[in-house]
């Protein structure tokens, strides 16, 4: 596929062919057998009226609102100011402050008698905060989510509240109406919902590469147009560290970047969000056959992905300590120190970021452009309201408002309107100076509309990379199928763990000439933890959704 350099944030997705989609995920969903008042939603025992918490819609108070405020007149009591804290991942934007004390003076203040003070775990050391977060004493009500981001263990863990038919419908009412019904399945965990999902289904589960293109036109290096032209080209600039100062992949402990563009490259699909089980695609939607999925980390395809690994580390595309490094990958392609940089959307901020500080030119990639991709689910950004806060119910409405309120919505989603961005005729948002000091969806992720605004002046070749996204889309037969953990809980767990104690290791190559060795040892610990049961009982689940909705 030809040189594509992108601008920030490409709407690859037309409203035409988000409406077939529709259409299409409905169609296969439909026939599943699950009889809800609301799909996915669990049980409606639960009552507004007997609600552990604060704001509940027994002795209904709302003095202390505007009566212009859409939560007037619901029944809610909002006679107590609270505080409701929210944690999200990434770095505090410059004017996060700023930004938040209109979102409060303007909308939470008077409209919900409520202060949202939001707090950032940063991309460094989030992976070993999150769960400290949640267990220990600190105030947490509400806090991001998703398959990748801990949300099958913290339900696990207990602690995400289980958000019943009746809590939804009455604490988050503008949600529940406007959230697509293929929403709530997804982040369903065996018909039990535990966060709310974002209201855009995007391709953010599909990977690209940004790249240095001033290094490419001045050394000739290898177009990274495709994954063995990628790694060459990570292999060419490791050769010239030394004279470029650039470390080719400069990657640390906390992002595995190149095992989604491995997997893309063979077409393997997650079975589901979460719990990692593939199967060979072939860029077919069919759903696969049960005795074709494999989990992932037993598979040969994980031996050769480890091997290739451990062949880059050893050419130098990345620095040998990159196992102890917690700086964040994007960083250091903005700052220059890094040849490239892997991931969804957000490589477009990083090439953005270094051309702006006028250290080199870049260029975004397809280095796997025959190969289908799914939107990535409603599901791979959530907001989760914790067991343990205060007042679940105000927290709820909170969530409900940044959601459903368009302005509002805006608001923390690309800041002040006039400042860092404004809207032309049509409608589209046009960056402004102070932009940088608050990107648009740096952290909102989980609260993202289907009616977010297009970025204005799109260049063509940032059209054209979004076309061929929307022509090698595909929705696999599965889709809305969820796993529940529960029966073979102890072993998923010790599954996990044991995962987390190799996964980097390979990803990094540390292991050298041993990796074979190690893959052994690392099979054999999964053995022992109990990968056997959580298989078998992960493909006894799959192998009922599939004969009872006939695919």
């Amino acid at each position: 596929m030809a040189q594509l350099r992108v601008d920030n944030k490409k709407r690859i997705m037309e409203e035409d062919t988000m409406k077939k989609r529709m259409k299409k995920i409905v169609g296969a969903i439909l026939a599943a057998t699950m009889t809800m008042s609301m799909v996915a939603c669990g049980d409606s025992s639960g009552s507004a009226n007997t609600i552990n918490g604060k704001t509940t819609a027994e002795g209904s108070d709302d003095s202390a609102i505007s009566a212009d405020s859409p939560y007037a007149g619901k029944g809610f009591n909002f006679s107590t100011p609270e505080t409701i804290v929210m944690y999200v991942l990434g770095d505090k934007p410059a004017d996060m402050d700023t930004v938040l004390e209109k979102a409060n003076s303007e909308y939470f203040e008077p409209n919900l008698n409520t202060t949202l003070d939001i707090e950032f775990l940063n991309w460094s050391d989030y992976a070993t905060k999150y769960s400290l977060l949640l267990s220990g004493g600190e105030q947490v009500d509400l806090i991001y989510t998703a398959s990748w981001c801990y949300y099958n263990d913290e339900v696990a863990a207990g602690a995400f509240k289980k958000l019943d038919n009746e809590f939804i419908q009455t604490y988050l009412p503008y949600t529940y109406a406007e959230l697509p019904e293929e929403a709530w399945k997804e982040i369903a965990i065996n018909g039990d919902v535990y966060a709310v999902p974002k209201g855009k289904a995007t391709f953010t589960a599909y990977n690209g590469a940004v790249v240095r293109q001033d290094l490419i036109d001045k050394y000739s290096l290898t177009t990274p147009d495709s994954w063995d032209n990628f790694k060459t080209y990570l292999e060419e600039l490791a050769n010239l560290q030394s004279e470029t100062g650039v470390t080719a992949l400069n990657t640390n402990a906390n992002r595995e970047q190149l095992f989604t563009l491995f997997c893309q490259e063979n077409t393997l699909q997650g079975v589901t969000e979460g719990y990692d089980f593939l199967y060979q695609a072939n860029n077919s939607e069919k759903a696969p056959a049960p005795e074709d999925i494999e989990y992932a980390y037993m598979s040969d395809y994980y031996t050769d992905y480890a091997l290739q690994m451990a062949d880059l580390a050893g050419k130098g595309v990345w620095s040998a300590n990159a196992i102890n490094d917690t700086t964040d990958s994007q960083s250091y392609f903005e700052n220059g120190t890094s040849g490239a940089f892997v991931w969804n959307s957000s490589v477009f901020t990083a090439g953005d970021n270094l051309e702006s500080s006028g250290l080199g030119t870049y260029a975004v990639y397809d280095v796997t452009p025959d190969t289908k991709r799914s939107r990535g689910a409603y599901s791979v950004d959530a907001t989760a309201i914790t067991e343990k806060s205060a007042d679940p119910e105000r927290a709820a409405l909170v969530l409900d408002y940044m959601k459903s309120d368009v302005d509002l919505n805006r608001l923390l989603l690309g800041g002040i309107e006039g400042t860092h961005y404004e809207l032309d005729a049509d409608g589209n948002r046009v960056t402004l100076d102070k932009a940088a000091d608050y990107p648009w969806n740096g952290w909102a992720w989980a609260i993202n509309r289907q009616d977010e605004p297009d970025e204005a002046g799109l260049d063509e070749r940032a059209v054209v990379y979004g076309e061929h996204c929307d022509e090698m889309e595909f929705v696999p037969e599965q889709t809305g199928f969820t796993f529940d953990p529960s029966p073979v809980q102890n072993q998923y767990t010790a599954v996990q763990s044991v995962v987390s104690e190799y996964q980097q290791s390979f990803a990094l190559g540390i292991y050298g000439k041993d990796t074979e060795k190690s893959i052994e040892e690392f099979h054999q610990a999964l053995k022992d933890a109990g990968v056997d049961a959580f298989t078998e009982e992960f493909i006894k689940q799959y192998t009922e959704y599939k004969e009872a909705n006939g695919i």
